[in-house]
This record gives structure tokens, sequence and C-alpha cells, in this order.
């Protein structure tokens, strides 16, 4: 059976777990912190799709998408166990990190068409062991200039090094601050993954976020985060495009994504918390 068909047949088994509200997710954490593990597996198998949604952004970076899926699974198993209930946070937001986490680890160790120089993957250590400590502390993600400045390191090193091993939802990370927008939503309601593993409604949703920003806005997110279907630009050849400075640009983000996430905050903490 060829992988497609795997893939299929495993889209159409895990459509039937039910996607666990606020309160269901934690009396279950609860059960399972308790050693419960029919909590743990119903926990389990009701996040399966969100690790397929996960796994998606990282296909021809040198691993199959079932391998794929099967790391991000892995990852789901461990922020369960991992998770602080005490906290008062959504699993879902660290959950995210963790699929994330295990998915890149797999394809950096075991992918054959990718080879990743040693500094790059020791800075993303770095950056992670930040990032988890925040999240383990405060339940959300630090912004990129906060990480820079804790580990004495170059806002422009950061963002290269994120936008290295995180696929392109790295927007959604900004916005939110503590969240994966279009992993979050994947989450609010069924979808047919086969025909589309992403929610579109999320897309939607970021789609027209960004459409209400003035249009030099707009094009400067889209080059960036590859939105719309255009290509990831560097800051320096977004620049180049609009007759800029390569500082200009990254000004002109900055404030663009503190004003989508001043608008857009709220609405997501409503939802998480």
């Amino acid at each position: 059976m060829i992988e497609k068909d795997l893939i299929s047949l495993y889209l159409a088994d895990i459509r039937k777990y039910k996607i666990l509200d606020k309160d269901e997710e934690l009396n279950l954490l609860i059960k399972a912190k308790a050693g419960d593990e029919e909590s743990k597996n119903q926990l389990i198998l009701s996040n399966l799709r969100l690790v397929v949604n996960i796994a998606k952004g990282y296909i021809n970076k040198g691993l199959s998408f079932i391998d794929l899926i099967s790391e991000g699974n892995l990852g789901l198993i461990y922020a369960i166990e991992k998770f602080d209930i005490t906290k008062g946070f959504r699993f879902s937001t660290y959950a995210v990190w963790w699929i994330k986490q295990s998915i890149s680890k797999a394809v950096i160790v075991k992918g054959r068409e990718i080879r990743i120089p040693s500094y790059k993957y020791d800075l993303l250590n770095k950056v992670n062991r930040y990032v988890m400590s925040r999240l383990k502390d405060e339940g959300n993600y630090p912004p990129v200039e906060e990480i820079a400045a804790e580990l004495n390191i170059d806002v422009d090193k950061i963002q290269d090094i994120i936008m290295d091993f995180q696929d392109p939802m790295s927007l959604s990370t900004q916005i939110g601050d503590d969240i994966y927008l279009e992993d979050t939503l994947a989450q609010q309601e069924d979808f047919s993954m086969e025909e589309e593993i992403f929610n579109e409604m999320g897309r939607k949703q970021v789609r027209d976020m960004v459409n209400q920003l003035e249009e030099r806005e707009k094009e400067i997110l889209k080059l960036r985060y590859g939105l719309d279907g255009y290509e990831i630009h560097t800051l320096e050849e977004i620049g180049n495009t609009l007759n800029i400075t390569r500082e200009r640009v990254r000004q002109i983000e900055k404030k663009t994504l503190q004003k989508l996430r001043s608008k857009y905050t709220k609405e997501l903490k409503g939802d998480l918390f």
C-alpha cells in the first residue's frame, strides 16, 4: 500500500475522535496525571488532528509525511506527561511547541535531503531552552527581541534560525505572542483534512487580518512570511523591492505586528484561558 493510501486511512480514522473543549480537556488532564491511562489515551486521540496539521508544514524537508506525523505524536505524548495543570494554561499552547520540537529534531537528525550546519543546531537549542523556560513559567512565547536580549545574540540571527527551523506559521506566533493561530483554530471545528489539512477558517482569518492593513504594511507581511502564495523574502530583498532600506522594512514589520497583536490579543487569550 502506498503512502497516500495509508495517510487516507489514517485521516479517516482520526476523524472519529471528538475535539475537546477546555473543560473536557482539563478533566482528562487531571485524570491522566493521576495515572488514568484511558484518559491519557483519549487526550492523545483527540489531539491527533493537531499533529497532522502541524506536520503538514514540514513536508519536503527530508522525512515522509507518515514519519512526520509519528514524530509529532511522540511530541504530543511528551507534552501530556510534562504539562503542569496547576499553571492554569491551555494545554494546546503547550502541546503545539512540543509537537513542533519533536518534528524539528527528527528532521534535523533523520532527514536525508537537508544538511543543517552544527552552529545553527547549537543556536536552535539555546533558543529552545529559553523559550521552553518562559513557556513553563508564564504560559506564553517570548517575542524575538526578548530572546535576543536574553541570549545576547543579534535579533537577525534569532529571526534567521526561527525561519530555518519553523514553518511559515511564524507570523501567527508573533501576532498572539503565545500561540500559533492556525494551529489553535484548527481545533475549533471539524474539517476535511484529506482535502485540505489546514483549517480554511484559520487561513481566512489570517488573510482578513492582513487585508485590513495599509498597502505597504500588507505587502511587507506577505513577502516576509510567504502569505497568499508569495515566496518568503529577507528584509534586504523586501527593501530592494520596495526601494527602502532594510532597517526601514524591519521597523514597518515590527510596528505592523504590534498593531495586529494589539487588536487580536484579547480575542486569542479569551479562547486560550
